[in-house]
């Protein structure tokens, strides 16, 4: 007999962002992490024209929006980056960064002081080939998705190698440019498999344990996933980047639901409208109605409270989604 389970309790609660090339904005960011207090670090790519103008940066705000700061810049230097894919934070307030043009991971610390990086290019135990996905475990261990090598790999916080798995290919344990990657409470770790458009699932030793979704566009399917999140109850959050949503599978792979946004006008985008004339009596006439969409979802984060935070990277925006009671949905 199935069972019907019904999806996690989310709300939508508000959105932060506009599109700025410095300060307070982002400019298509790809990634999110959320520290224990409520800061969040977005790291924003940008292109190569805007990236000389300061775009490509770390922005550093709260759940309730307020703008904190910005750290980092463009180039290859230490503490620069090119092209940043995901950032986590550890138990100690450090931030860690993927590059997947220096092939390498960066390490802050909770000043933004620059702190080390390990990684180069290549296939060799510490090298890199266009790492993608970054997560960190309850040991402060930093797993990251080596997209082009076609594997995880486990470092200790300091770059040590601890452990490695995955293959080319389609089959269990398997990959073709895994992309995002997230652990959750007894630090299994999941995989986005970009292409192979699936989540993977495997112990914290890196055996394999199970596989969620496949190709397409109806609910429990997925097409080019980019980011994996895990809730407290082991539901199983997705930026489900190809069909413009975010799709929800309950711990035993059971898909629940799929959501395609909801956000309205966030409280950046508000003031820097309520300045400019134009722009608001454009705005009275369109058809906003687009507008709430994702669009190109690339990340996907969890804080210690359940709040769900959508990076919507075309957008430039993160849409917060609430945890709340069944009653009150």
């Amino acid at each position: 007999m199935m069972v019907i389970v019904p999806p996690p309790p989310l709300k939508y609660s508000h959105t932060i962002g506009l599109l700025a090339l410095t300060g307070r904005g982002f400019s298509n960011p790809t990634n999110a992490a959320v520290t224990d207090e409520g800061i969040i670090y977005v790291a924003n790519r940008s292109n190569s024209t805007q990236a000389l103008q300061g775009a490509v940066r770390i922005t550093v705000c709260n759940l309730q929006g307020d703008y904190l700061g910005e750290f980092g810049k463009y180039g290859m230097d230490d503490g620069a980056f090119v092209w940043p894919t995901a950032l986590d934070v550890d138990n100690s307030g450090n931030i860690y960064l993927a590059d997947e043009h220096r092939h390498d991971i960066q390490v802050w610390d909770k000043d933004h002081n620059f702190v080390r990086k390990w990684g180069t290019f290549g296939d060799g135990d510490t090298q890199m080939n266009r790492p993608a996905g970054l997560a960190i475990d309850s040991n402060d261990n930093v797993l990251v998705a080596d997209a082009l090598n076609n594997r995880v790999l486990r470092f200790t916080s300091d770059g040590e190698l601890l452990a490695k798995w995955g293959s080319p290919g389609s089959g269990e344990g398997e990959f073709n440019m895994p992309w995002g990657i997230g652990v959750d409470g007894k630090d299994n770790v999941y995989v986005a498999d970009w292409r192979n458009d699936r989540i993977q699932k495997f112990s914290p030793d890196g055996a394999y344990l199970a596989k969620y979704g496949s190709t397409g566009s109806r609910i429990g399917e997925l097409m080019r996933p980019a980011d994996v999140a895990v809730d407290a109850g082991g539901n199983i959050y997705v930026a489900d980047w190809g069909n413009e949503r975010v799709s929800i599978f309950e711990r035993g792979g059971y898909p629940l639901t799929a959501i395609m946004g909801d956000a309205d006008l966030s409280r950046w985008g508000a003031e820097y409208i309520s300045a400019n004339e134009d722009i608001i009596r454009g705005r009275a006439v369109a058809d906003l109605t687009p507008e709430k969409y994702f669009w190109g979802p690339t990340g996907v984060v969890l804080d210690n409270s359940g709040h769900l935070l959508v990076v919507d990277g075309c957008r430039h925006r993160l849409q917060i989604y609430d945890r709340v009671e069944y009653d009150d949905v």
